[in-house]
């Protein structure tokens, strides 16, 4: 089982965060980045929902960004 790396006071990432460092979009292989209970795709503009903290990262089950 993976190991999450321990977080310091110094280091305030959130779980989420660290996570997010070594995932891509599923659709374009873009970077992302939080975005309050989502997650968005920094290439495509896709828009990924997060479910108990849980990334959705399905390309069929994203939208795109108005933003």
């Amino acid at each position: 089982m993976a190991e999450f790396p321990k977080q310091t006071a110094r280091d305030s990432s959130s779980p989420l965060e660290i996570v997010l460092n070594q995932l891509a979009c599923p659709a374009c292989l873009g970077d992302l980045r939080i975005d309050a209970d989502r997650v968005v795709c920094l290439a495509c503009a896709r828009v990924y929902p997060v479910v108990d903290g849980i990334p959705v990262l399905i390309a069929d089950k994203s939208g795109l960004s108005n933003a």
